[in-house]
């Protein structure tokens, strides 16, 4: 087991480092759409097919006006995409990286960073189709995104600590990504992203997104940008009680697997 001083002072020094992972981070976007015609702008027109299909469908089937449900929905779908990527694709950050991490004498912590600014770069692509949505329907408030930042930066350690846990276990146990997305498939419908919270208050069921620590973690970004307005304080703490939880976890797991990474890739 690696000391936490130890663990630490690596984290540190990949922090000091932040040309390598942002670089590094950067050319995986490039290369997903290397050769690509519009490049990411195809996170867009997905984004685009599937809120225009699927928010017609649910908006009439929740009877919910279209100019407020499609950029409720948008939101809800960027966030859940950034957190999805960091439990389930950060899975095989270490895996992916190995031909650096056996060449280079960088802190393996480069390599989680790496993964973070490749999933943050695929959200700020998905919020900017939010924004197009907001001016389409005419009720863009510049005062709600930066309302929204406090919610940003809970969202971003939430998911580093995701990035964390799934990367070091995933590099010991490579089923992990595989049995992570069927759970998530299964969260990903009981969790308010596709229907408002006030649906399953009307039945009787608002237990599901009040046990379900992903949906603070989206309400604290999405309500300020969607409304203008600041969530319940209480939903801020059920969030930061979350990610307090997520990085005692990583930081025990980090310091167990650790030294052992290069040998399990």
């Amino acid at each position: 087991m690696i000391p936490r001083t130890q663990l630490y002072a690596d984290a540190l020094t990949a922090l000091k480092l932040w040309r390598v992972w942002t670089f590094l981070g950067v050319q995986d976007i490039k290369a997903r759409f290397r050769r690509s015609f519009i490049g990411p702008l195809w996170i867009l027109l997905n984004l685009g097919f599937f809120v225009g299909g699927a928010g017609f469908v649910y908006g009439v089937m929740f009877g919910q006006p279209m100019a407020e449900f499609l950029p409720f929905l948008i939101t809800g779908f960027v966030i859940w995409g950034f957190l999805l990527s960091s439990l389930v694709d950060a899975g095989t950050a270490f895996v992916v990286s190995e031909g650096y991490i056996k060449q280079f004498s960088y802190p393996k912590q480069i390599y989680l960073l790496r993964a973070l600014v490749s999933y943050s770069i695929n959200m700020v692509i998905g919020f900017a189709a939010v924004v197009i949505m907001q001016f389409v329907f005419r009720n863009i408030g510049f005062s709600g995104w930066l309302m929204a930042l406090p919610g940003m930066a809970v969202l971003i350690a939430a998911a580093l600590g995701h990035i964390v846990i799934s990367a070091y276990v995933g590099t010991k146990f490579r089923d992990l990504p595989f049995a992570l997305s069927g759970v998530l498939q299964v969260v990903f419908f009981v969790t308010p992203i596709m229907f408002p919270i006030d649906v399953l208050k009307a039945k009787g069921i608002d237990f599901v997104y009040k046990y379900n620590p992903l949906y603070y973690l989206i309400d604290i970004v999405r309500r300020p940008i969607l409304e203008g307005s600041l969530p319940p304080f209480e939903n801020y703490l059920m969030a930061a009680l979350y990610v307090l939880l997520v990085w005692v976890v990583g930081v025990a797991i980090a310091r167990r697997l650790d030294n052992r990474v290069v040998f399990l890739l």
